[in-house]
């Protein structure tokens, strides 16, 4: 596999950081998760809302001070150089990163690099759901460390509370903001169904301003008829509701099947989280034409069917 670094593909081993770079040292990097599907009826692999994660990017560039000319224009070709470089013709997962490359002390805003890492990959619980538990760590907030940006430092509340769920026999962990409302799970966003109303937290309850979270919203809104109320959520309220799942560019949908031992749906994935994720799995795949400004086609040309073998009739 090769990485694009800097403006060139190189083999991925050859992609190294020198460990006195102020990324390695103080966190200074930010990054994007995207996805990119491979729509076998058409022959083409289509990046999903590339140039949302690229403008977002962009933002969390500005917010961590660091001085670049790349703009968004620049991240999006990258992960099309890429994945066109590697030849991916199926699922994949895009890792794109921008740090400051440069030793120094952890106000050194300069230079900056950029990366795209490619993996060939599937949905990581393919749809199969997760037992939860809240977490005793407290998600971080504005006033700390800015959630809505895409901080790789950030991702360190995540995973402790991630770890601590593991430990206790759980698969995953909801975090909880300085007010004692629902934030987000170590990974993504959560939507609750409860007495046939679908509500998420808000962007302004410490919680990572996802593009997947604001694909459902409208999906929700333009193919279910499911206005999805973005409010404060109690902890509690969690234990009562019918269907839970949470959701981001690599969870895509996945079900919650309980929170601290309290089953949620039966203990199964319900029929609502299931037809979200179907719908956007369709829309992340290009089978939905209403939302073809969603997809970045990778290949000029599309890839034309794989020869028949010798001898073979003729359909």
């Amino acid at each position: 596999m090769k990485a694009f670094y800097n403006g060139a593909l190189i083999p991925k081993p050859d992609l190294n950081v020198h460990c006195d770079t102020v990324a390695f040292k103080y966190g200074a990097m930010v990054f994007e998760g995207i996805r990119a599907y491979w729509n076998a009826e058409r022959r083409q692999l289509y990046v999903f809302r590339l140039d949302d994660h690229a403008r977002r990017l962009e933002d969390s560039v500005r917010v961590m001070r660091m001085e670049t000319s790349l703009t968004a224009g620049d991240f999006s070709r990258a992960v099309v150089a890429a994945l066109e470089g590697n030849e991916i013709r199926e699922g994949a997962h895009i890792r794109q990163m921008v740090w400051v490359d440069g030793p120094g002390e952890m106000f050194v805003t300069g230079p900056v690099s950029q990366a795209v890492i490619v993996t060939p990959k599937a949905g990581w619980f393919a749809g199969a759901g997760v037992n939860a538990a809240i977490s005793s760590w407290q998600r971080i907030s504005d006033v700390s460390m800015p959630p809505r940006v895409k901080c790789a430092a950030n991702y360190q509340n995540g995973r402790l509370a991630l770890m601590q769920a593991r430990l206790d026999g759980y698969d995953s962990a909801i975090l909880l903001n300085a007010a004692g409302k629902i934030a987000e799970e170590a990974r993504g966003c959560i939507f609750m169904a409860r007495k046939g109303r679908v509500s998420t937290p808000r962007v302004t309850d410490g919680i990572l301003e996802s593009i997947t979270r604001e694909t459902l919203i409208r999906l929700f809104g333009e193919l279910h008829a499911i206005e999805v109320a973005e409010r404060e959520i109690d902890r509690t309220e969690l234990y009562l509701a019918e269907e839970i799942f949470v959701c981001g560019s690599g969870l895509e949908v996945t079900p919650i099947l309980s929170i601290d031992r309290h089953s949620i749906s039966g203990g199964r994935p319900g029929p609502l989280t299931q037809a979200i994720r179907d719908s956007y799995l369709k829309a992340a795949r290009g089978e939905l034409e209403r939302y073809a400004d969603w997809l970045t086609p990778v290949y000029r040309v599309a890839t034309p069917p794989a020869p028949q073998p010798t001898g073979a009739s003729a359909a």
